[in-house]
């Protein structure tokens, strides 16, 4: 099978022009992220339809787009807009009946901007729930953050994107940057050098929030 993707904790492999299989490499459950997916897909909000789930194995709808990640390194897609569109994705994700599911990992890389349905989030393997709506922001803040504090020449760009997801976020997230903070720290998947990197970045979204 072809590979064509790759996160921190799954690959995703092409079975077709239809089908795609994400695996966790872990061997980690899929079945739990494929129970919330297939609940928000039947609430309206955009995610890979769910096909079959079985231990690490996910198989869901192929979706044809670039990530809004790979659009903005692109620079067919401004950091401001993708800013506010992030802030439009939580809105949205935290406005659904019942409420209650946070992503706690939405960032540009999650992202698929696909012709026909519009921006689909993907990679749902970190989605919680009974968690308040302002950790899942405090989490895309900080994440954005990170990169605005690197010495990546595409930094300025995630400042900006990052000023931009502040601006239309409408709820409060100052409260939960401390408990997101720590569960940063705490991902195997980050570096120590990012591990490093949470205080300057925690400290941005506090400035840039004021």
């Amino acid at each position: 099978m072809e590979i064509i993707g790759q996160g921190r904790t799954a690959d995703v492999h092409a079975l077709d022009e239809e089908r795609v299989l994400r695996r966790y490499r872990d061997g980690g459950d899929a079945t739990r992220e494929a129970t919330v997916m297939a609940r928000l897909a039947d609430q309206g909000y955009p995610v890979p339809a769910v096909l079959h789930a079985d231990g690490p194995d996910l198989v869901m709808e192929r979706l044809t787009g670039p990530s809004l990640l790979d659009a903005l390194l692109a620079g067919t897609y401004e950091p401001e807009p993708a800013g506010a569109l992030l802030a439009d994705l939580l809105a949205r994700l935290h406005a659904l009946p019942g409420g209650g599911v946070v992503h706690l990992d939405l960032h540009p890389g999650n992202v698929i901007l696909t012709e026909a349905r519009g921006p689909v989030v993907i990679d749902w393997q970190t989605a919680e729930e009974g968690r308040p709506p302002g950790l899942d922001r405090a989490m895309s803040a900080l994440i954005l953050a990170e990169v605005a504090v690197s010495s990546a020449p595409y930094a300025p760009g995630a400042r900006a994107g990052l000023a931009a997801l502040l601006s239309a976020t409408h709820a409060p997230l100052l409260p939960h940057l401390p408990t997101a903070r720590t569960r940063r720290a705490t991902d195997p998947a980050l570096t120590a050098g990012e591990v490093e990197a949470l205080g300057a970045a925690e400290s941005l979204v506090r400035a840039l929030s004021e």
